[in-house]
């Protein structure tokens, strides 16, 4: 389909800062007839309405990852005759169309922001020029949380430094993840948010704002007293980085700086512009004065002015080495005396860079942690992941190995995208201080534990009309159990891995099969589905959408996480930076499911224990099977 003539567009409301504006144009539709479609304009930024498409699909600018919008349009639905919102229709053929819808969006836009857009206003620091005075905060400040019902019952809570609010989120599980990602806040063991967003259990503890309910400030005593982190701020840092996929390089800055002659502290994109204005000693100077940072993507490269004229990479020593250590105990080591490459790291571990004292005048040493395991001098680089620990995996059922036919096929050689950047990308191979000859190339593999599914997963698989039902079938067989339920609208089987079967409940942890052909998992609302060859990774409220990504298999590893097996090159389907796809699938893998490549697998330490596949070669090619493939050393009880 596409837009073919501009017809009509609805004057604006005024009275609302950012409104929305809907026009109208005309599509062909893939029977060839013209349709009218409405277009939406936020900001000079505008979308098509295109029918039969999620919030995720359309908002391809991220309006709200951005916070342009403070969520996905209530009740959206968008169909080729009519688009749904906030419980009123408006039909696509009605001349007043677009004055309608825009008015219904305005009105939802209101609000969600109104009151609170209020609030936060006079919680904004005035602004007063830049003196000696008022260039530094106390270092005693820290972060607070602040939690709010207004007048329409909506549930707000902030995340104050004095009066300047660094983080605003409403009591939803991607306004959670965002105050985690952004080390504001410590990731609970559990989390449970009502559908409705009235209520919201940290670990057990349940706080309601459902029925007259008002624990505000029950909320908040736990976020300040169990929650509050200070990993990425307070104690005297002055810089603050904030994840962001519509910014290039995937992250945003925030800090003091002198514009225009007052005090500025927005967030900016982390770019080359905003690397210039944050080294500039007048308007800034948070900095050293000989100290020249570049942007080479995708690294950071950290260099002291000579006397000479010339630029020196920092002295390999202990004080320019940073520790991060993580809610769960991992520790993270980066070494700014070498490029440090911005993809491998999380806003946390960014935020701990440009508050170093090599890097940050007003910066302070943090206490080393002691790991007897790590050598000074050898300082490494690992991604620490920054989500919710999945819950506890069912067990096993007992199922009896298949019957499958193997032939010799060539796989290709393994690329270098993996999805561990710790784990080795191939076999290792030693070779002996004596000069004997090196380990035959045979035993080198037989290191790796999936070399016998080189053959399985070499086979083409069917059609993807044929492989997700098939495959479905034969794993609730395995699991033993299946139901009909509903994924949003979208009439579902659902295969439960937990205590809980109604697909539904928002706890349910399960495979589901949509009547359309979608093949995914759930947990939680974190999700991974694929369809014709689109991959749909993320929560219920945001994904990210791979076009190409085929899948070529399922399966399970020793720890009964799910296991899509999907074609080479996956991650650069996406659209987006690769570090934001890697904090996506980091974020999967902690809710018990892993997206990989066939090479991945094939060189990944980790086991899988059973793998199904639907071959493009059957026994009998017009009744085709899914196979269930058990690993030969294996017994599944």
């Amino acid at each position: 389909m596409s837009a073919i003539e501009t017809q009509t567009q609805a004057q604006p409301l005024s009275a609302l800062r950012d409104a929305i504006t809907i026009g109208k144009t005309m599509m062909l539709s893939e029977s060839g007839r013209e349709a009218g479609m409405f277009t939406m304009t936020l900001g000079g930024e505008t979308i098509d309405m295109l029918p039969l498409r999620n919030w995720g699909q359309l908002d391809v600018y991220k309006w709200g990852p951005r916070g342009k919008l403070p969520g996905t349009p209530a009740g959206l639905e968008i169909t080729f005759d009519h688009v749904k919102v906030a419980g009123e229709t408006v039909l696509t053929n009605d001349p007043h169309g677009a004055t309608k819808l825009q008015r219904l969006l305005n009105e939802w836009l209101a609000l969600e922001k109104g009151t609170f857009e209020l609030a936060q206003k006079r919680s904004q620091p005035k602004r007063t020029s830049v003196g000696p005075e008022t260039a530094q905060r106390p270092a005693n400040l820290i972060p607070h949380y602040q939690v709010e019902m207004d007048k329409k019952g909506q549930v707000h809570i902030n995340c104050l430094l004095g009066k300047e609010t660094l983080a605003t989120i409403g009591l939803n599980l991607l306004g959670f993840n965002s105050l985690i990602n952004q080390g504001l806040m410590h990731k609970p063991h559990s989390i449970k948010v009502g559908a409705l967003h009235d209520w919201v259990e940290l670990d057990g503890e349940l706080c309601s704002f459902e029925n007259g309910k008002n624990d505000t400030i029950k909320l908040e005593k736990a976020l300040n007293d169990r929650y509050l982190s200070t990993a990425a701020l307070g104690q005297g840092k002055d810089v603050i980085v904030f994840p962001n996929a519509a910014s290039s390089t995937g992250f945003d800055i925030q800090f003091a700086a002198k514009v225009g002659g007052t005090a500025d502290r927005h967030r900016r994109p982390l770019d080359e512009e905003t690397l210039v204005l944050l080294q500039d000693p007048d308007k800034c100077g948070l900095l050293p004065k000989d100290l020249v940072i570049k942007l080479s993507r995708p690294n950071l490269i950290f260099k002291r002015k000579t006397p000479d004229g010339g630029e020196r990479y920092l002295n390999q020593r202990p004080e320019n080495s940073i520790n991060v250590l993580g809610d769960d105990g991992d520790l993270t080591i980066i070494d700014l005396s070498k490029p440090v490459n911005y993809l491998h790291l999380s806003a946390v571990e960014l935020t701990a860079v440009f508050n170093h004292p090599a890097i940050n005048l007003h910066g302070k040493v943090a206490p080393q942690p002691s790991h007897p395991s790590e050598q000074p001098g050898q300082p490494q680089i690992s991604v620490t992941p920054t989500a919710v620990s999945p819950p506890a995996v069912a067990p096993p059922i007992t199922v009896p190995p298949a019957t499958i036919e193997m032939g010799p096929v060539a796989v290709p050689e393994p690329q270098s995208e993996v999805i561990q950047p710790a784990e080795p990308t191939g076999p290792v191979i030693v070779k002996p201080c004596g000069g004997g000859p090196a380990p035959q190339a045979a035993q080198e593999v037989r290191l790796l534990p999936n070399t016998w599914l080189q053959d399985i997963l070499g086979q083409s698989p069917l059609p993807h009309d044929w492989f997700a039902p098939l495959t479905y079938s034969k794993i609730a067989e395995h699991f033993g159990n299946s139901s009909e339920g509903y994924f949003g609208p979208i009439p579902c089987w659902a295969c439960s891995l937990g205590d809980i079967e109604d697909i539904a409940d928002p706890a349910f942890r399960g495979i589901l099969l949509t009547q359309k052909g979608g093949l995914g998992y759930l947990n939680q609302g974190h999700m991974a589905r694929f369809r014709n060859e689109v991959a749909f990774i993320g929560t219920l409220e945001a994904t990210i959408e791979g076009i190409g990504v085929k899948l070529m298999a399922l399966a399970t590893d020793l720890e009964q996480r799910i296991v899509f097996i999907v074609t080479e090159g996956y991650r650069t389907k996406f659209g987006v930076p690769e570090q934001t796809v890697v904090q996506e699938l980091v974020c999967l893998r902690t809710f018990g499911a892993l997206v990989m490549s066939v090479n991945e697998v094939l060189h990944s330490s980790e086991p899988l224990e059973v793998v199904w596949t639907v071959p493009t070669e059957q026994e009998d090619p017009s009744d085709p099977q899914a196979l269930e493939s058990l690993r030969p050393d294996s017994t599944v009880t």
